[in-house]
């Protein structure tokens, strides 16, 4: 029997092209889900479950990440190790050798879940003479995620290619191992120049069990990810969040849930509709529509804008009568395409749509780019790039 585990290791070093613009300036695990950076969804829930050090591997936009939770978790034992070079997330892992000894719990940093994942976990692997234990989940998409073969609870085989299907079972990216771990990811070949972390379990000289964790775990890989994953965790607040300090004209209207955060600017008129998340210092002018969006710290929207199934990045700029009106997107992302979608626009950090542009559903304005006044737009403007017709 295993005993008691009391170290974890997050992997928090990933680009997360998929949701960009919005990680140009910004790693994936701080992207903010209901006005918290996902990776404190994670941090909360390991040190819920008893872990008393953590330790974080970092890479793209690092000080994000190490500046951020050094000031939310002062009294923590956290430590971070850098990922220099992008060779996947069991390259990732192995750059923690050393810092954990014994057990420890690895989790991604970038995806959503919750203390009772973190413990299902523990105790399946505490409980079994198993070298490791991984969480599963069933899945509608599981050719995003490496689908798992396992019978009676020992696992034989993670498909990292598997065919679009139904009813499959996932990898749900929280792991319990020990050091032999280590000496495995060592011997694991490489696929396209990454070590990928699922690959480890063929090379592990033991058998790995799996725990079923429906609920709980929430992806938000995808600009859409992100306004889905919000939605739901806004459906478990019985009512809006609303900062003190906010101010909210009284011919505003804010409709359940919403979160609303630190120094935000809510006109006369204006519309605050369900699923919507303001962080900090947001201004929304007279008479806009903004529902079911994420608008980032500093994020500005004028007069008489409609903000649809969208996302604006910190320091983004919506003109006067901007209408970005949502719903169902093709979208290609990786060279991938992705249809029927429900996405509005994406504009990423301090971009600028001039006044009463149109942003078809599915396009993205790159970082600290500019879309000139009364252009429809389609599809994507590049990063400083500006647009005027």
């Amino acid at each position: 029997m295993n005993h008691r585990i009391t170290e974890a290791v997050v992997l928090a070093a990933g680009e997360g092209r998929r949701l960009r613009p919005l990680t140009t300036f910004q790693p994936k695990p701080m992207l903010p889900v209901a006005n918290r950076p996902v990776i404190e969804y994670v941090l909360d829930s390991l040190f819920e479950c008893g872990i008393e050090h953590v330790v974080v591997v970092v890479g793209h936009r690092s000080e994000r990440i190490q500046t951020h939770l050094s000031a939310r978790y002062p009294g923590a034992d956290v430590e971070f190790v850098r990922q220099d070079s992008r060779l996947g997330s069991g390259h990732a892992l192995l750059q923690a050798e050393g810092h954990v000894s014994d057990s420890f719990v690895v989790c991604n940093g970038d995806n959503v879940i919750d203390a009772d994942i973190v413990s299902s976990v523990l105790e399946r692997f505490s409980m079994t003479d198993s070298v490791a234990t991984l969480a599963v989940a069933s899945s509608e998409t599981p050719e995003e995620y490496g689908v798992v073969v396992e019978h009676d609870g020992r696992i034989s085989d993670i498909d990292e290619h598997a065919d679009d299907g139904d009813g499959y079972l996932v990898n749900a990216g929280v792991y319990a191992f020990n050091e032999s771990v280590f000496d495995a990811l060592r011997r694991t070949p490489s696929y396209e120049g990454e070590t990928r972390l699922p690959d480890v379990i063929h090379r592990l000289d033991g058998y790995v069990s799996s725990v079923t964790v429906n609920g709980g775990w929430l992806d938000p890989s995808h600009p859409w990810g992100l306004l889905s994953v919000t939605e739901r965790l806004l459906a478990r607040l019985e009512t809006s969040s609303i900062s003190t300090s906010a101010r909210i004209h009284e011919q505003a209207i804010v409709e359940d849930p919403v979160v609303i955060g630190d120094d935000c600017d809510v006109g006369p008129g204006a519309v605050v509709g369900p699923g919507t998340c303001l962080q900090n210092n947001v201004v929304v002018g007279a008479n806009s529509v903004v529902e079911r969006s994420i608008l980032s710290t500093d994020a500005r929207v004028d007069a008489g804008a409609i903000l649809r199934d969208s996302v604006v990045g910190p320091g983004g700029h919506i003109g006067d009568g901007v209408v970005s009106p949502g719903g169902q997107a093709d979208v290609i992302l990786e060279g991938r395409l992705y249809t029927d979608r429900q996405l509005g626009s994406i504009v990423g950090d301090r971009a600028t749509v001039g006044a009463n542009v149109t942003l078809s559903p599915g396009s993205r304005v790159g970082a600290e780019a500019i879309v000139g006044a009364g252009t429809v737009l389609h599809g994507d403007v590049r990063e400083r790039v500006e647009v005027t017709h």
